[in-house]
């Protein structure tokens, strides 16, 4: 099941690796550097101007400089004719503004670039990202198809990966790792939770283990988003079953691996001052109240961002695609806010209001020092789990509908999710192959090529879009494998939640 939804998932994301000119994604370049030098020892550089001070190959300098070519230009193609050869014993300074960045990520997806210095090198990095992300998207979904009812978590699972999560995980970027993990930790925590089975507490800790650590050594503000990520779930389970894993000695190890990752990740951020400002005042006109009421008026742009908005947020989805995506994730919420107990919905809604909210309370308290710099990806590990959550009530509250029903409708779903994905995937490819403006069908001397064919890119993409759907049908119509009789859905008269009476 695992093995089947990395491969799925992987494939989707693998086509948008070679589908975007290099460091054609937001800081690519800077996260570039990083990895280079993380890799060679370097895990913090000197501060500069712009960032931290690191020693790179000269290719790993110069590459910084291809967004220039099409950056903030719609109209522009993916061409860019910039010489970077160098030497491979060329070693000069490098200044990334991810140097206080966590070394984790950048230890993982940076080793490529120990082999080659050259193109290569850099496809190499954003397929080891993919891999990565993708399998703890996988996680997530294997979570959702060991729940009683599948269809319904794995309704909530897909509405949550919009197109922008799959194409920051075909990227050098930190941010794809953290939002991978917060997706696999929400799915596999709601799991263990609300449907708890005493034989895969240790197996299911250990996975739980594995997205926590990454999801808290992934970026400066990921400690928080866990906390909330964390708390959201244990309000929307039962206290006994927390009890029951907290008491089980095969989760213990597991607890030790979580508090020594969220440790690190704590002193990380204090040593580094990842997180810190500068204390230099650069737009004093930023008061708190000013910057909030632009950050809440930015909201509209900020959700679309969250759906999609590539490359250097200069390459937009049309109203349409956006619209038909909305509507596929606000039926399920909406489904879920109908049907669910006033516990969940107030979890739910909580959690709605978070992913707004905290926004503008971080970007208000920094603008001063930053100016405006807030980006809609910043909050998805938090919005990610408005869907999960959705899925996981339906589970629960959709007990006595016909398991047809949640079948077909998740297949219907998934199939319009994938369709949707793409859809964005074709819009960003024309986009970089002749311009938001140029032609749809024909390919010119000016025209960018990605570096395989443009006709195995695109079938590609179409076959594991296609992988997708099936996926998302296959996990729907999947029949929980019960371990013996399974007694009807009970209510406990403690805090009136449902939950699964099994046989032990």
């Amino acid at each position: 099941m695992l093995w089947l939804s990395w491969a799925a998932l992987f494939a989707l994301a693998a086509s948008w690796v070679v589908a975007n000119p290099l460091m054609a994604s937001p800081d690519e370049p800077a996260h570039v550097v990083k990895a280079a030098s993380v890799v060679r020892g370097q895990w913090i550089g000197p501060d500069a101007e712009g960032g931290s001070e690191v020693e790179v190959p000269r290719f790993y300098r110069m590459v910084t400089a291809y967004p220039t070519c099409y950056m903030f230009q719609q109209d522009a193609t993916g061409v860019c004719e910039i010489d970077v050869s160098a030497g491979p014993d060329i070693v000069e300074p490098a200044v990334t503004p991810a140097g206080r960045y966590n070394p984790i990520y950048y230890l993982l997806v940076g080793t490529p670039s120990l082999v080659s210095n050259s193109d290569g090198a850099l496809y190499a990095m954003r397929l080891l990202s993919a891999a990565l992300c993708t399998f703890l998207l996988a996680l997530g979904f294997r979570a959702a198809a060991e729940t009683p009812r599948p269809s319904w978590a794995v309704l909530g699972a897909a509405a949550a990966l919009t197109p922008m999560v799959v194409f920051l995980s075909a990227t050098v970027n930190p941010a794809a790792l953290e939002i991978a993990a917060a997706f696999a930790l929400w799915s596999q925590l709601l799991t263990l939770l609300r449907h708890p089975d005493p034989a895969l507490i240790g197996s299911r800790m250990a996975w739980i283990a594995v997205a926590a650590v990454l999801l808290v050594n992934s970026r400066g503000l990921s400690l928080p988003y866990c906390a909330v990520l964390v708390v959201a779930v244990v309000l929307m389970s039962r206290w006994s079953a927390l009890v029951e894993i907290l008491r089980s000695r095969s989760a213990w190890p597991s607890f030790a691996v979580i508090v020594a990752g969220c440790v690190s990740a704590l002193a990380w951020v204090v040593g580094t001052n990842s997180l810190g400002s500068g204390g230099a005042t650069t737009r004093p006109d930023l008061t708190f109240g000013v910057a909030a009421r632009l950050t809440i008026a930015d909201s509209n742009a900020y959700l679309t961002n969250m759906i999609g908005q590539f490359g250097w947020m200069d390459t937009n989805l049309p109203p349409w695609l956006h619209m038909a995506f909305a509507a596929c994730a606000g039926s399920v919420v909406l489904l879920a806010l109908a049907t669910g107990t006033w516990r969940e919905r107030a979890v739910l809604v909580g959690v709605v209001g978070t992913t707004f909210l905290l926004p503008v309370a971080i970007h208000s308290s920094q603008a001063v020092y930053l100016g405006i710099i807030w980006q809609g990806r910043y909050i998805l590990p938090v919005a990610v789990g408005i869907l999960v959550l959705a899925g996981h009530i339906l589970v629960d509250r959709m007990a006595d509908a016909p398991c047809r029903v949640g079948a077909q409708l998740a297949t219907v779903v998934g199939l319009a999710l994938a369709g949707i994905q793409l859809v964005a995937f074709i819009e960003n490819l024309h986009r970089y192959v002749n311009g938001e403006h140029g032609g749809w069908f024909s390919v010119t001397s000016e025209s960018w090529l990605p570096p395989l064919p443009l006709a195995l890119v695109i079938g590609g993409a179409v076959l594991s879009s296609a992988a997708y759907a099936v996926l998302i049908a296959w996990i729907a119509r999947r029949q929980q494998p019960a371990s013996g009789p399974v007694l009807p859905t009970g209510r406990s008269r403690a805090d009136g939640q449902p939950f699964e009476l099994a046989a032990r």
